[in-house]
């Protein structure tokens, strides 16, 4: 057990209003952490003014935080994009029409690409679809921004994290139709946040996935699933909603909490933690 190692494969920091990245990396490694990958945050959640160049302003504090994680001796992915929810709050909330909104999110995600293509960065996201009822029109331009983003993973070879609705094999069948008309290979598209219900389906069509790394969904997963998932604690550190949705170290002992109890061995606990996080993200192995 001392010489296990923990991974989250999806986690956001906040150095304006929450942790930052300084007070995450060094706890997380005292926790055995080794690699974080780190996704970017809309606008607002830095009180950053939502505009083109306030997105590019978001896109280099992720890029910043990567950076203190490697000094802290973590291997990490940089993903950053535009997540489907913006779209609706930009017209709702910025008073943008529909098209505005849209052509914005476009211009977000072309410079996130030219960041993958050049290498700045590991990957791209959230994109994908909103997860909670809302006007159709948001559901089809975030949709359409999905499939930008499929681009890239075929043209660039780019990760791409999605954020969809839990929508058992009808999610996995869609987007399977979209990667398939537009030729996205599968190792590219991580379904993130996945749950009991959705996760089986994920896997048996030979998509990767995270889930989160709270007991329950670990207990339920670990037992139906074949171990090509990734566990993260999509940490969005904000101080509003303290340790939401789960602490990087409180993740990591949760797994060992189940480890300790027999649900879970070690030989998995690896499988997930290094073996999954060195092929997908193509870090360099321990």
């Amino acid at each position: 057990m001392a010489g296990l190692v923990f991974a989250d494969a999806h986690c956001h920091t906040n150095p304006v209003k929450g942790l930052g990245m300084k007070n995450i990396a060094s706890k997380f490694k005292e926790n055995n952490g080794w690699f974080l990958s780190i996704v970017g945050l809309s606008p607002w959640s830095y009180d950053i003014t939502p505009s083109y160049e306030g997105y590019l302003k978001t896109f280099d504090l992720v890029i910043r935080e990567c950076r203190i994680a490697k000094e802290y001796g973590l291997e990490t992915a940089c993903i950053v994009g535009i997540h489907p929810a913006d779209i609706d709050k930009l017209v709702y909330r910025y008073n943008m029409k529909i098209g505005e909104a849209y052509n914005l999110a476009l211009r977000v995600l072309d410079k996130a690409i030219e960041l993958c293509k050049n290498g700045v960065i590991n990957g791209i996201g959230e994109e994908g679809r909103p997860h909670y009822k809302i006007d159709p029109v948001f559901v089809v331009a975030s949709e359409l921004i999905l499939m930008r983003a499929m681009e890239a993973a075929k043209d660039y070879d780019c990760i791409i994290h999605m954020h969809l609705e839990q929508g058992s094999n009808v999610t996995v069948l869609s987007v399977d139709k979209l990667a398939g008309l537009i030729g996205a290979p599968k190792k590219r598209l991580l379904f993130h946040h996945t749950r009991p219900g959705l996760t089986e389906h994920v896997i048996a069509e030979g998509y990767w996935a995270t889930i989160p790394g709270i007991e329950p969904v670990l207990r339920i997963i670990f037992d139906r699933v074949e171990p090509k998932f990734m566990v993260e604690s999509d940490y969005i550190d904000d101080p509003r909603r303290p340790g939401v949705v789960v602490y990087p170290w409180e993740m990591i002992n949760n797994e060992l909490r189940l480890l300790e109890k027999g649900v879970l061995s070690e030989e998995l606990l690896y499988k997930v933690n290094v073996d999954n996080i060195v092929e997908f993200y193509g870090v360099n192995p321990l």
